[in-house]
């Protein structure tokens, strides 16, 4: 399993550092034995996923590394969709855009693109957990996790709220649900959630659910940013923003891969 998990993280060493490395590179980067990175270079190598110069003894990614993810990309989120998606909403909206999914009881921010806002040392510290115990009551933890139960029934938001109080999310025993569920009705309702800046929150975001088709899991889509909502007319405007982009996308979306799983041998 730390195999497995040291692999991911060399794959994903090369997203943050676009020039070919050296075994000590990949080891002093990521805090791991040189042995180890060795190996786990010359097995993804191996595989074709690395190429390797014997001569400089460097390593940097395939192309069959890129042809596999986008083989993913096009038969579970629509091609080059999202990023587009990302990106339109970066361009209408000037803030920068999350992208997140619930991994089990926690938010998983997954993909992002920076907008105009923020000191990359001043970057909020967000909650991680999808429900959260807090002031006597479950709550969601984050607007995009709002956005992502909105998606669930009430049983299941009721049985994750279970499941975080096993995972000593929260207090042990009975708890009233009622808060927690009339927070995702309204959520729901008005196809948004939206946090303002103020003394406990830096920064103004508003989060939507994304429904994707071939997702296990539910995805969320927000906007965050320094000031965004000067006034409910300014929330208005960036909910109707939102919907109208991913709306733009929406067929890309949906539409189903060429081969269907049922062609697949």
């Amino acid at each position: 399993m730390k195999s497995c998990l040291r692999a991911l993280d060399v794959i994903e060493y090369f997203t943050g550092h676009a020039v070919p490395a050296r075994t000590i590179d990949i080891s002093e980067a990521l805090g791991i034995p040189n042995s180890s990175a060795d190996e786990i270079l010359r097995t993804l190598a191996a595989s074709g996923y690395l190429s390797y110069n014997r001569v400089t003894k460097r390593y940097a990614p395939s192309y069959r590394l890129v042809a596999t993810v986008r083989g993913i990309e096009h038969g579970f989120f629509g091609g080059d969709c999202i990023h587009d998606l990302l990106t339109d909403l970066r361009v209408e909206t000037g803030a920068t855009v999350y992208l997140t999914l619930q991994n089990d009881c926690w938010v998983q921010s997954v993909a992002e693109i920076r907008g105009s806002w923020l000191a990359p040392r001043a970057e909020p510290d967000y909650p991680t957990e999808v429900i959260r115990y807090d002031h006597d009551r479950w709550r969601p933890g984050t607007n995009f996790a709002a956005a992502m139960l909105a998606q669930k029934s009430n049983v299941e938001i009721m049985e994750l709220a279970t499941r975080a109080q096993q995972m000593g999310l929260g207090p042990k025993g009975p708890a009233l649900m009622k808060s927690l569920v009339d927070h995702v009705a309204r959520t729901r309702a008005q196809g948004f959630a939206m946090c303002r800046r103020g003394d406990y929150a830096p920064v103004d975001s508003m989060a939507v659910p994304l429904h994707i088709p071939h997702a296990v899991t539910p995805y969320a889509v927000g906007v965050v940013g320094d000031t965004l909502f000067t006034g409910d007319g300014d929330v208005k405007r960036m909910a109707s923003a939102m919907r109208g982009v991913i709306a733009r996308h929406s067929e890309a979306l949906h539409r189903m891969p060429a081969r269907s799983a049922a062609g697949i041998h």
